[in-house]
C-alpha cells in the first residue's frame, strides 16, 4: 500500500483524488494517459469525418461541428475510466462531492446560464458590438443540420471539456498542492493554452477564454461539483453555434483565433453574472461542498492493494 495518507474528514472537491490507495505522482500519469487516449481517438474521429468529407477551407459543416464535438465527448469516458481505474477514485467523485451529478441544481443552473446568455445576445445585438468574423446575414445552407448537431451534442462536448479541466485535472492538482486556488489557476492555464490561445497572439480572446476558466472552477470548488461549469460551458456553445448556424459564421466561431474588445467585455460580464448567481443558487439549494464518502473503492476480499 502506498504510504501516502490522506487526510482525515470531509473534504473539498479540489483534494477528491487525493488517497492511501495510489501514490500522489499516479494522477501525473493519469492526466497524460487521459490525453494520450483523447489524442488518439481524435484523430480517428476526424481522419473518419475526413475521408467522408471534407470542408472547404475556413468553413465547418454540420459533419464536421459533430466530428469535432464527438473527439471531446469521449473526455468523459477517458476521464472517469482513468479515475476509477489507475486512481482507484469512488466512481462518481469526478461528478460531485455526492458521488453523482445533481440533477436539480444542473437544471437551474442551466435555465440561469440560458437566460444570461440570451439576455447577453440581446445586448450585443442592440448595442451593436462586433462578432467573430464578418458573417454575411444569411443563413447557413446546411442550418437545420448545424442546429441539430449543436442540440444533440454540444451539451456533452463542453460537459467533456468540464470532466476533463475541471474534473481530472482539477483534481489532479488538488492532489498534490493543497491551495484551491493553485489548483484553479494552473488548470484555467491549461484549458486556456488547449484553445491554441496565447496572450502575445490575442490578448482579448486569451482573456475570454481565461475568464471562463477561472469563473468556472472557481464554482466547481465553492459548490463542490461540476454541474454549474457544465451548465455555463454548455449553454454558451448551444447559444453561440445556433446563432452561428443563422448567421453563416460557424467556421468564424469554431476556428477564432481573435476577438474583438467589446465582444470579450460582454463576455466577461456574462461570465461573472452566471458566478454570482450560480453561488446564490447553491446556496439557496444547501449544495454540498465536501466529501464525506470514502475516496476510494474498498477492495475486494484476498485483493492487495499496490
Amino acid at each position: 500500500m502506498s504510504k501516502e495518507v490522506a487526510e482525515a474528514g470531509p473534504q473539498p472537491y479540489n483534494r477528491l483524488l487525493r488517497n492511501p490507495s495510489t501514490p500522489s505522482g499516479y494522477v501525473i500519469l493519469g492526466a497524460f494517459t487521459i490525453f494520450a487516449g483523447w489524442i488518439f481517438a481524435s484523430l480517428v474521429i476526424l481522419a473518419v469525418q475526413q475521408s467522408i468529407r471534407k470542408d472547404p477551407e475556413g468553413t465547418v459543416s454540420w459533419f464536421g461541428l459533430l466530428a469535432t464535438n464527438l473527439s471531446l465527448i469521449v473526455l468523459i469516458p477517458l476521464s472517469m475510466l482513468v479515475a476509477q481505474k489507475l486512481n482507484r477514485q469512488t466512481p462518481g467523485l469526478l461528478s460531485s462531492v455526492i458521488g453523482r451529478l445533481r440533477w436539480r441544481a444542473l437544471a437551474w443552473f442551466a435555465l440561469a446560464a440560458v437566460l444570461l446568455e440570451l439576455l447577453m445576445l440581446g445586448v450585443i445585438q442592440l448595442g451593436g458590438v462586433e462578432l467573430l468574423g464578418d458573417g454575411n446575414g444569411g443563413i447557413a445552407p446546411d442550418a437545420a443540420g448545424v442546429i441539430a448537431v449543436t442540440l444533440l451534442t454540444s451539451t456533452f462536448q463542453a460537459a467533456g471539456e468540464e470532466y476533463f479541466f475541471r474534473g481530472y485535472l482539477l483534481q489532479a492538482v488538488g492532489a498534490l498542492v493543497r491551495s484551491a486556488v493553485v489548483a484553479v489557476v494552473v488548470t484555467t492555464v491549461l484549458f486556456t493554452m488547449a484553445h491554441g490561445i496565447w496572450p502575445w497572439e490575442s490578448p482579448a480572446l486569451f482573456l475570454d477564454r481565461f475568464a471562463f476558466g477561472l469563473v468556472a472552477g472557481f464554482l466547481v470548488v465553492r459548490t463542490g461539483g461540476l454541474e454549474a461549469s457544465i451548465a455555463a460551458h454548455a449553454a454558451n456553445n448551444v447559444v453561440t453555434f445556433v446563432f452561428a448556424a443563422l448567421t453563416d459564421s460557424v467556421g468564424d466561431s469554431l476556428g477564432a483565433d481573435d476577438a474583438p474588445w467589446s465582444l470579450v467585455a460582454v463576455d466577461v460580464a456574462k461570465f461573472v453574472a452566471f458566478g454570482l448567481v450560480a453561488l446564490w443558487i447553491a446556496r439557496r439549494t444547501k449544495l454540498a461542498t465536501v466529501c464525506d464518502l470514502p475516496l476510494t473503492v474498498a477492495p475486494l476480499p484476498g485483493k492487495r492493494l499496490v
